[in-house]
């Protein structure tokens, strides 16, 4: 069972970028699952649980694995009568987790938009070689989200992409 839900997370977060902690911090949990030093096995099924809720609710794994790797876990935690565990985590901490998601987005939303502003038109390589530790599919997907927003426009195809500020 356990070599189920370790080969899950392996599987769903190599689509996940490397820069991304979620991943690493996953990977790590699961792996402890095997470790005999990890008494409350319980408790890192549920920071698991907390974790893949998460990142379902960011867009980083599908509903459908996340169903399938929830149910794992339940079905490995079932001879700990001691906790419920849980599917979801409380409200209140997946708000506090998407608002520091959503500040850092807004902040590199910012720093894109100062650069457009001074260039006027932009292509990915411009904007990515501003930021470290973001791949330039990052930047890509922050670009088309704004231009979805209505913020930017989008004029050229695949690696010719231009951006430039909505007028």
């Amino acid at each position: 069972m356990v070599n189920n839900i370790s080969a899950g997370i392996y599987f769903v977060t190599n689509f996940f970028d490397d820069k991304e902690p979620l991943k690493w911090k996953l990977r790590t949990l699961v792996t402890g699952l095997f470790s005999d030093s990890v008494k409350d096995k319980s408790s890192v099924i549920k920071e698991l649980s907390s974790l893949l809720a998460l990142a379902k609710r960011v867009g980083l794994i599908s509903d459908m694995n996340y169903e399938i790797l929830a149910k794992e876990m339940i079905n490995l935690d079932k001879g700990h009568e001691s906790l419920v565990l849980k599917l979801e985590t409380k409200e209140s901490v997946i708000k506090d987790k998407i608002k520091l998601i959503s500040s850092k987005k807004n902040t590199r939303q910012e720093a894109i938009l100062s650069i457009i502003k001074n260039k006027k038109e932009v292509m990915i390589k411009d904007i990515s070689s501003q930021f470290n530790g973001y791949s330039d599919k990052t930047i890509q997907r922050e670009l088309l989200g704004m231009v979805k927003d209505g913020i930017l426009i989008k004029s050229g195809e695949k690696r010719w992409s231009r951006y430039s500020l909505r007028g």
